[in-house]
């Protein structure tokens, strides 16, 4: 059977905080698959990562053709009959595009569309449910191959597509992956009756050889009679880093010896510095900016917990399923976070970790302060935590999933070895040519019947009382606090 050749539909890449698809990608090259990546966009930062230069897949840039070239070659496969309701559809869904962007996108889709073709690739697969799978949705309709797409966070609550734009690529694509429950019963309400039947929740995976805790005699050495902190994520306002240094100045004015890393870079940046200066706090956080994910992992491993006090922005943006809390979990750090979305999914209050309202760093403070005065907690925690990942959040086991789901709906092409339990009463839709829907009167449709090529240019006022550990935030996931 001849290898599995799968194209990747990313916006940019490598990114440096999406680490997860890099990752998916190269276990799925371990896996004997071959990846091609094409990215939308040219990358905006470097991405320090040294595990990076493990992955293989070729690389592109799919910044599109240009209009008169895409329209030329729309033109000549619209000529066969069999071909012409195929690019009606397409040019109906771009030139309607509700962002205005659709010409753009659909160059994009047929330079997307040639590649493909050239490489005889037997699937693509878009991560995020924007412009890459928009893109991808078009080249699936123009040549005929499956297509797949992968739905996280701010492209299912803030900057998504619209519902109508949601429900048509989930009607077109052999199969939707998203990466927590909480989305998946999200995206099931959004996309109707009938159509939530395609979508599947799989967890991001993490490599749990490279990303592990300490040996027993680093990790004795690495104590200290402080509490270390560590933070990871992009500073941006979703992540709640604003409530994070609040938390800290409550426990340093207790006296607690304190030290705390937020790992990351942002446009909130300067905001946070001068939040730093004001509380007091500039001998206490560091603020290092971007680190390669090998130094992350290395400070997991010297931190005593890990803290990510995540909300949901004003724009309605959240995480889903943060990478970094798995990783924190894989290294065996006890980690402190809100029921935000998916992050319960990950983090049993309790039992993996403490969960605590989002938006308010009193009940942050209790959390860390807690940990503090109690290691054997954190101990307990972070074993359990470490127990967790390797159950739920394995790369290799995960990935496999992934790999048959590709299999699947490339007709069974290089799908490897099933995994059975996983994929039990999970049917793949395979790719459906269906016939014109145009209106007749649309000016693309039009101009392509006539042979027109011109047409186409054509924080609070005080601490609430009993804030202790049993205090949790609203049981709703989906909820989290915004500033006020």
């Amino acid at each position: 059977m001849s290898r599995l050749r799968v194209g990747y539909v990313l916006k940019r890449f490598p990114r440096a905080s999406e680490t997860f698809i890099a990752q998916e990608i190269l276990e799925l090259e371990a896996r004997g698959v071959e990846v091609e990546v094409f990215a939308l966009r040219p990358n905006d930062a470097a991405a320090p990562h040294a595990w990076l230069r493990r992955v293989q897949a070729p690389r592109h840039q799919c910044s599109g053709v240009p209009l008169s070239e895409a329209w030329k070659w729309l033109h000549a496969r619209a000529a066969d009959e069999s071909e012409r309701p195929a690019v009606e559809w397409v040019l109906e869904r771009a030139f309607r595009h509700p962002s205005r962007r659709g010409r753009h996108r659909l160059c994009e889709a047929v330079g997307l569309a040639q590649a493909a073709a050239d490489r005889g690739l037997d699937h693509l697969h878009a991560h995020f449910a924007n412009e890459p799978a928009f893109v991808a949705l078009l080249a699936h309709r123009l040549l005929g191959v499956p297509f797949s797409f992968t739905a996280h966070a701010k492209d299912v609550y803030a900057k998504g597509p619209s519902g109508f734009l949601w429900r048509r690529l989930a009607e077109e694509a052999s199969f939707v992956v998203t990466v927590c429950e909480a989305n998946r019963l999200h995206l099931e309400r959004l996309l109707g009756p009938g159509r939530g039947g395609k979508v599947r929740r799989l967890y991001n995976g993490v490599d749990l050889e490279a990303v592990a805790p300490a040996s027993a005699g680093a990790a004795e050495g690495s104590r200290s009679e402080r509490l270390d902190v560590l933070c990871v994520a992009r500073l941006v306002e979703k992540k709640g880093l604003d409530v994070l240094l609040r938390g800290l100045a409550l426990l340093a004015r207790r006296g607690r010896p304190l030290r705390c890393a937020v790992v990351g870079e942002g446009p909130e940046r300067q905001t946070l510095e001068r939040l730093r200066t004001a509380l007091g706090l500039e001998s206490i956080v560091e603020l290092p900016g971007t680190l390669a994910h090998e130094k992350v992992v290395e400070r997991m491993r010297r931190s005593a917990v890990f803290a990510l006090p995540a909300r949901v922005a004003e724009n309605g943006d959240r995480d889903a399923l943060p990478t970094v809390l798995l990783e924190a979990m894989a290294c065996g750090l006890p980690c402190v976070s809100t029921p935000v979305t998916g992050i319960p999914e990950i983090v049993e209050h309790l039992e993996t970790g403490l969960l605590v309202p989002a938006g308010n760093p009193w009940a942050l403070a209790e959390a860390l302060d807690e940990l503090f005065r109690r290691p054997d907690l954190g101990v307990r925690l972070g074993t359990a935590g470490r127990r967790r990942a390797e159950r739920l959040f394995d790369r290799r086991r995960n990935v496999a999933i992934l790999h048959a789901w590709f299999g699947e709906a490339a007709g069974g092409r290089g799908a490897g070895t099933r995994v059975e339990s996983a994929l039990a009463g999970a049917s793949v839709a395979g790719p459906r040519v269906a016939g014109s829907v145009t209106r007749p009167g649309d000016p693309a449709v039009r101009a392509l019947r006539t042979g027109v090529a011109g047409a186409a240019s054509a924080s609070g006022a005080g601490a609430p009382q009993g804030v202790g550990l049993r205090w949790l935030a609203a049981s709703d996931p989906h909820r989290g606090g915004r500033r006020s």
